[in-house]
């Protein structure tokens, strides 16, 4: 979380020195160790199954790329003060 809160994710502190950020669901799937040449297709698991997520990790992955915007679900607004 202290990746996305320090960046410019969360959009600029409230004057109350708060901050937001939304925090959804997100459905992956099986997932394949990602790569920048994939250019946004994901390789083949079985024919005519493609993956359907990329990790930065397959053994403990930290970051996870959907390729689909309907994956993801809003589930909370969090408000913090960093």
């Amino acid at each position: 979380a202290e990746y996305v809160a320090s960046g410019p994710f969360c959009g600029a502190p409230s004057p109350d020195g708060t901050r937001r950020m939304l925090m959804c669901l997100v459905t992956t799937g099986m997932s394949c160790a990602g790569d920048p040449n994939q250019n946004g297709i994901l390789p083949m698991r079985r024919e005519p199954h493609r993956y359907n997520s990329s990790v930065d990790s397959l053994a403990s992955p930290e970051i996870f790329i959907v390729q689909h915007p309907g994956a993801a679900y809003p589930a909370y607004v969090l408000t913090f003060a960093s």
